[in-house]
């Protein structure tokens, strides 16, 4: 079975570099524009079910590739962005100081206002990859999830076996790009990460 992972759309937080987390940012015209071209190079995929972050801009991103399908997109919640706590809104530049380990030294971080911890994000990953992927094995052939930059980080860093401090080590995959993974008798294996890929 294969799996498209796929990042949503752009969101005008993006463009401003503001933490979004679980804020409900919804895409902006450009990130609409994405959503669109994605679904037009995957259209000749034959996808059985098509899984979404329960935020608007994931949802967006794949009403975009259901539309002209017979298929609905089911909400997940386990694919929903980390949460960021009192950070979300604010700019990259004016992170508190004590903030910035969120990127430089995630074995330090604590969470504000409310955030979630890595060990709880990767507690998701986790669930994701030995539980609810396998348990589509059988029903579908070709799958795609449409969530979130910092959700996709923790999926690939545990099935690359990374050390958290490693967890941002790679540059972001990009708006509505998609990382493929395939899953045979319950194992999920990465195939290929972050590209636009058919």
């Amino acid at each position: 079975m294969l799996i498209y992972l796929m990042r949503h759309g752009e969101t005008d937080w993006n463009v401003l570099r503001r933490m979004q987390g679980r804020s409900d940012i919804p895409l902006n015209a450009n990130g609409l524009s994405q959503a669109r071209a994605a679904a037009n190079e995957m259209a000749d995929i034959p996808f059985d079910r098509i899984f979404s972050s329960p935020l608007t801009r994931a949802r967006q991103t794949a009403a975009a590739v259901a539309r002209g399908r017979e298929l609905t997109v089911t909400v997940e919640p386990l694919l929903i962005e980390m949460g960021f706590g009192d950070l979300e809104g604010v700019p990259r530049f004016e992170y508190p100081e004590q903030c910035e380990v969120i990127f430089t030294d995630p074995e330090r971080y604590v969470p504000v206002g409310g955030g979630e911890t890595y060990q709880a994000l990767d507690l998701r990953c986790q669930a994701l990859l030995e539980e609810f992927i396998p348990a589509l094995e059988g029903q579908c052939q070709t799958v795609l999830m449409c969530s979130h930059g910092g959700f996709i980080k923790g999926v690939v860093r545990r099935l690359k076996g990374r050390p958290l401090r490693d967890f941002w080590i790679d540059p972001p995959q990009a708006n509505c790009a998609r990382t493929l993974l395939e899953c045979e008798q319950g194992r999920v294996r990465l195939i290929q990460e972050g590209a636009f890929l058919h």
